[in-house]
């Protein structure tokens, strides 16, 4: 083989790869052993690219985050339990992970297509997922995750999430926030159409993380749209009646199939009583919601406790619960948890430092893209309010910073569409 056929071919396996990775990120119930296809598939990354020549170490955004991250682990990884130890190393991994593929393999925007394609479609599959696990739960009183990926492919133990009003849809993960993210891409960068199906899923998900989420990204699009000169531009005919026909069918559903309606009643329900906890300060929280809280009315007393290395460094890479349970006893019959909350993991575990470093990365892309992309400005923007209400970053093996930096060279399609509607 030549070395331009050699060059040709480990190209297209790459791009395939990043296409894989971009599918498998949020799908976590997708495992063989203990870890999900996408940790296999940035673990191969590497030694094939060590064997192809394509193997690098630049300077990117990232480095700061994996600098801190590398610091926290040396300091604190003699003094944590097995357990906590584990996280350490993880999270340690992961990161460095991300850092290497991205940095090798994330060079233009054609690898960055690859990668949010791969988002894109992943998010569609959850999306129908999510609508599948109602119709499952509310007509047939069956556990979707748990029938599929617990008892019949023994993938995950617990693949499912139950409150107060039942089981949870939470798509191709055990919590609805581990593929928020992904939903989001697909309202921000999808058809109207997916749009319609991405904001319902996520009022099914009962989760404030994906509701906020995809209505930042909504507030942008109707700004957008009100201050348009091509407010009065025609929709083409095509777009106009598969909208009509979905709006059609759910009117149909809600008016025709009384236990649909009793279902959907209790699930909006649910999901505007969870809104307004979070936006009215009289009203009474939930277990999760005054959970979330605490994290945070807890926290000047977290600092207190912390010593000057803990304070710049951290207790540990994802091991925010170690303080938290010390403090609280909340949790404490775990071996290891950490909070779902960026802001409160990533200050107790990896202190000062690492907090920084992950908001640098955050600020440096959406300050990137503000001048090209006010999309991807929005969508990151919305990432960061998101991680106030849930670990968005660092969940399931920190896939969304993959994803993020996927999104520093990314172009959106948005003008093309744009261009291709009828003029009056």
């Amino acid at each position: 083989m030549s070395t331009n056929q050699f060059r040709f071919s480990s190209t297209n396996l790459f791009s395939h790869l990043l296409f894989f990775i971009g599918i498998f990120s949020c799908i976590p119930v997708l495992r063989i052993g203990h870890y999900s296809i996408y940790v296999w598939l940035m673990a191969l990354a590497v030694p094939l690219l060590i064997i192809t020549g394509r193997f690098r170490m630049r300077r990117t955004p990232l480095m700061p985050l994996l600098f801190s991250a590398c610091i926290t682990f040396f300091f604190t990884y003699s003094t944590l339990p097995e357990a906590y130890g584990e996280n350490n190393f993880k999270g340690l991994l992961s990161i460095l992970l991300v850092f290497i593929v991205s940095a090798s393999l994330l060079l233009d925007s054609k690898d960055s297509e690859r990668v949010i394609s791969g988002v894109l479609i992943a998010g569609k599959i959850n999306i129908i997922w999510i609508f599948l696990q109602t119709i499952f739960w509310g007509i047939l009183k069956t556990d979707l995750n748990d029938l599929v990926f617990n008892q019949t492919l023994h993938m995950v133990e617990n693949a499912s999430q139950y409150k107060a009003s039942g089981l949870v849809s939470t798509g191709l993960c055990w919590n609805a926030g581990g593929i928020a993210a992904a939903i989001i891409l697909v309202f921000a960068f999808e058809s109207v159409q997916w749009k319609i199906l991405a904001l319902i899923s996520g009022f099914l998900t009962q989760s404030s993380t994906t509701i906020i989420g995809v209505v930042v990204v909504m507030l942008f699009f109707f700004f957008q749209y009100i201050t348009s000169e091509k407010i009065k531009e025609k929709i083409k005919l095509r777009n106009f009646l598969i909208s009509f026909t979905i709006i059609g069918m759910g009117i149909s559903l809600l008016v025709f199939v009384p236990k649909i309606q009793s279902m959907l009643d209790k699930v909006i329900g649910t999901s505007i009583d969870r809104l307004n906890m979070i936006f009215n300060e009289g009203s009474q929280l939930d277990s999760s919601a005054a959970a979330h809280f605490n994290y945070y009315s807890n926290l000047p007393d977290l600092i207190h406790q912390m010593n000057s290395g803990q304070l710049f460094f951290g207790h540990g890479i994802d091991c925010s619960g170690l303080p938290y349970t010390k403090l609280t006893r909340q949790y404490f019959w775990l071996d290891s948890w950490f909070l779902e909350s960026d802001i409160a993991n990533t200050f107790l575990g990896m202190g000062l430092l690492g907090i920084t470093s992950l908001y640098f990365f955050l600020f440096y892309i959406a300050v990137k893209r503000w001048a090209d992309s006010k999309i991807v400005f929005i969508v990151i923007l919305s990432y960061i309010i998101c991680g106030y209400f849930y670990d968005v970053q660092s969940v399931t093996y920190y896939w969304l910073l993959f994803i993020e930096f996927a999104l520093l060279n990314y172009k959106t399609h948005m003008k093309e569409r744009k261009k291709e509607l009828p003029n009056e």
